[in-house]
């Protein structure tokens, strides 16, 4: 795939993966999921998102009432078998990005998935199906959006991914949360994905003038270096009413502060997945 001149590789699979994460919820992974797949289209490049948390805060971004989802055609059916990924596919009112939603069945899904012996690579296995399909040809990413938790839902949306995404805040419990996904990955590449790298992390809703912000940046820098991303998302308001708006910063304020940052934050994506082919 291309964006803006760079090859992107698939390794092996006709879509990579991003998984966006944090065991703490409220630390942003619905906002980076849904303004990294925007801004991801705007280069051209097809993305899939599939909302896994049972909130569908991303889901309810892209302008799908929940209560219109149908179960049989959610992420839930997907992760449990039910159906395939192609027909749960729901067009978006931003460019190039289509949307698996999230239906709050998704929490009994741990429970079945508990049932099934190979129930951990279910959504590994229904996205590399669908990406074979004449369906899922055409699209080039997938974005993840997990639900603040442990367990099998989170693996399975670990062990599909090419590149996970911690979004953090300024707060102690946001890197409490860190910590556990952290925890998390290392028994993952232990015992099934070698492969797979350490998080990825993100300083999100970022504010340079508190100094609790600058510490907690200079901290994380410190303790976790290059698996720090370069781009910061700051604190700005355009960002909290574009949930509101049901629109991407892009649609909603493309001349906003965060919108450059979140055109940057998709160039380091690409980067960084190139770097990992």
């Amino acid at each position: 795939m291309r964006s803006h001149g760079l090859t992107v590789q698939t390794k092996g699979r006709a879509v990579r993966v991003i998984t966006i994460g944090n065991e703490k919820g409220g630390v942003g992974k619905t906002s980076t999921t849904v303004h990294l797949a925007a801004a991801l289209g705007l280069t051209g490049l097809r993305v899939l998102v599939i909302d896994l948390d049972t909130q569908a805060h991303a889901t309810q971004w892209f302008g799908v009432p929940v209560a219109r989802v149908i179960p049989e055609r959610s992420s839930y059916a997907v992760l449990v078998g039910q159906t395939a990924l192609g027909p749960t596919l729901v067009r978006t009112e931003e460019e190039n990005v289509a949307l698996c939603a999230a239906h709050p069945f998704l929490a009994k899904a741990a429970k079945e998935l508990g049932d099934q012996v190979d129930g951990i690579f279910a959504l590994r296995d229904a996205i590399d199906a669908f990406a074979e399909s004449e369906t899922g040809k055409p699209f080039d990413l997938a974005i993840i959006d997990c639900p603040p938790a442990r367990g099998t839902v989170v693996f399975n949306a670990l062990l599909t991914a090419d590149l996970v995404i911690a979004p953090v805040l300024a707060e102690a419990l946001s890197v409490q949360g860190l910590v556990a996904l952290e925890e998390t990955v290392q028994r993952i590449r232990q015992r099934f994905a070698p492969d797979l790298t350490p998080p990825l992390i993100l300083i999100n809703n970022y504010e340079g003038r508190a100094a609790i912000d600058r510490q907690l940046y200079d901290d994380l820098h410190q303790q976790y270096g290059a698996q720090m991303m370069e781009t910061v998302i700051g604190r700005d308001a355009p960002l909290r009413e574009a949930f509101l708006a049901q629109s991407s910063i892009f649609r909603h304020r493309r001349t906003a502060r965060s919108a450059g940052q979140f055109h940057a934050l998709a160039d380091e994506v690409l980067r960084r997945l190139h770097a990992a082919t």
